[in-house]
């Protein structure tokens, strides 16, 4: 394929990428208004940037970082051009452009790894896959977190093939952002940034460990304002986010370590310890979680087995469809993203395969995938923390389509090819 049919064939996908996602949004998830979730303090945040409020809590005054910021900047920088308006219509559309990024960058992915025909395979994936659209919809950090996910992958690319001091200040500004989006996603930097700068073989070792170097910097820079202003303005230590200790506290309690609800998060579980300050509240939380895993630690094998289970949807899977609804995700769209993942799994693992005997990197693709099992044994398990890892399957399961597709091409055209020169195909004259 010739770069600008590439080109074409990308810009394509992502225009209707991008329709697609407009009328997902305008068709069914404009109404999703009366749930409360992590949603509300997205949006909420975003409009009181745009108002001169710099991270308050929802329909309050005191100072909150119970997510990271990037979110609501976003949503923020979007709203304060046009206004605040009544509902989440304009935030939404936000979401639904960001979405239709992650297919553009998914596909420039895929023809980094290998090849243009592997780029728009992938991106048709991202356009098309429930798991990418559906996010689409809600003012959640996971779009945001796909998108910089497929920046991170083509800095990876870039550093290791021109390993420069430019490519190495991308990574680390892509991966400092990343944990401006989810805190937990900082682990890219020692297991992505660096070995991208160590796998960097046309340079010198010293020059590796100074591109290294040069990336941790970076990603401390971009994190350096939002950590400055926590630490100024909480009573205890913060860093990137307060909201670790309703995390472990909603994970480690009866609830979720028995029955039906094992290996999830439960709401009734998070507010045991109300406070004035965030970071009070959280120092609190985290405290009780580990003390109710230390008096339960016999259980901690099955629950971080369960949980594992649950974010790769091989335990409770239909639980899990249930239980999205109370996060903005429709019931009947997270089915069909949960056939359409079954489906796509066995191509994910072929395409290891057929990288691997083509002998084309791929351990950076592995790596979102480990990352988000690692945080679902430590947190708990739910779907849309695979979102990062989703990015990589689908880069993963395209070449195994190109030549699925090649393959049936090669035998449809042979059939063709037998019929026209069998004597029932022959034609007689008359």
């Amino acid at each position: 394929m010739r770069p600008r049919a590439f080109g074409v064939a990308l810009a394509v996908i992502t225009a209707v990428g991008l329709v697609f996602r407009i009328g997902y949004v305008l068709l069914v998830t404009i109404k999703e208004n009366n749930k409360v979730y992590d949603a509300l303090w997205y949006g909420v945040t975003g409009n009181g940037l745009a108002q001169g409020q710099f991270f308050r809590t929802p329909f309050g005054t005191t100072p909150s970082a119970a997510h990271p910021p990037l979110t609501s900047l976003i949503l923020g920088g979007v709203t304060l051009p046009f206004g605040v308006h009544p509902g989440t219509g304009l935030q939404r559309m936000t979401m639904a452009v960001l979405g239709a990024g992650v297919v553009l960058c998914v596909g420039l992915v895929g023809r980094a790894v290998a090849g243009p025909w592997v780029g728009v395979t992938a991106a048709g994936l991202a356009a098309l896959v429930p798991n990418f659209w559906i996010p689409s919809g809600i003012l959640m950090s996971e779009t945001p977190a796909m998108l910089l996910m497929a920046l991170i992958l083509l800095a990876v690319v870039r550093l290791m093939r021109t390993p420069t001091v430019t490519a190495a200040v991308l990574l680390g500004m892509a991966c400092g952002a990343e944990g401006l989006v989810r805190a937990e996603l900082l682990l890219f930097v020692p297991t992505l940034l660096v070995p991208a700068a160590l796998a960097a073989r046309s340079v010198p070792l010293r020059r590796r460990l100074g591109l290294a170097a040069v990336g941790v910097v970076a990603v401390v820079v971009v994190l350096a304002p939002w950590v400055g202003r926590n630490l100024a303005t909480f009573r205890d230590t913060t860093y990137i986010s307060t909201g670790d200790g309703r995390a472990l506290l909603g994970a480690n309690c009866a609830q979720a370590y028995n029955g039906q609800g094992l290996g999830n998060w439960h709401i009734g579980c998070a507010n045991a310890h109300p406070n004035a300050d965030e970071s009070v509240e959280s120092k609190q939380d985290v405290h009780a979680a580990f003390q109710y895993a230390e008096h339960h630690a016999g259980r901690l094998p099955v629950v971080m087995l369960a949980r594992v289970g649950r974010v790769w949807d091989f335990y409770q899977p239909v639980q899990m469809v249930n239980l999205d609804a109370n996060e903005g995700r429709p019931v009947p769209a997270s089915r069909a993203a949960l056939i359409v993942y079954y489906v796509l799994l066995p191509f994910v693992v072929a395409g290891v395969v057929v990288l691997r005997r083509r002998r084309l990197r791929q351990w950076f693709l592995l790596v979102p995938i480990g990352v988000v099992t690692v945080v679902a044994a430590l947190f708990y398990g739910t779907v849309r923390f695979r979102a990062p890892a989703e990015v990589s399957m689908v880069v993963l399961a395209a070449p195994a389509l190109v030549l699925a597709a090649r393959w049936v091409g090669r035998r449809v055209a042979g059939w063709g090819r037998s019929g026209a020169h069998s004597p029932s195909a022959t034609v007689t004259p008359g």
